[in-house]
């Protein structure tokens, strides 16, 4: 599968929804959601190749396992609070999207508190 592919669904998705959206709009969210989801399924078997790198390279240093996985939820989050937010800003909804991308910063963060803290501890443990 190329960006070639990827961008030709893309196009002939809102192109399709453009001339839907004029007769029946309530049908053309649905079809863009769908073309997102079709999407999503085209790169979903490279996140997994992504996905195994990243674990054998978590294997490859003893002791990074923990931040690995870290990073795949980081990244998982981020995602999806994007693809959230561009459904609802694709609705014309931009409060809702800009209240998903809010939630996907905070819960980022959250999830980072406990590698601040070891960076944190391993500073004033130098000093």
């Amino acid at each position: 599968m190329s960006i070639f592919q990827v961008v030709s669904v893309g196009i002939l998705g809102v192109v399709l929804t453009i001339v839907l959206k004029k007769q029946h709009p309530e049908y053309a969210i649905l079809l863009a959601l769908v073309c997102g989801v079709v999407i999503l399924l085209m790169v979903l078997p490279m996140l997994g190749e992504a996905i195994g790198f990243m674990r054998h390279l978590s294997n490859l240093a003893d002791g990074l396992g923990e931040y690995t996985g870290l990073a795949l939820r980081v990244i998982g989050v981020a995602y999806m609070a994007e693809i959230g937010s561009s459904v609802c800003a694709d609705a014309n909804e931009s409060a809702i999207a800009a209240k998903i991308d809010l939630a996907g910063r905070v819960i980022i963060l959250v999830m980072a508190l406990p590698v601040i803290a070891d960076i944190i501890s391993v500073v004033t443990g130098l000093i």
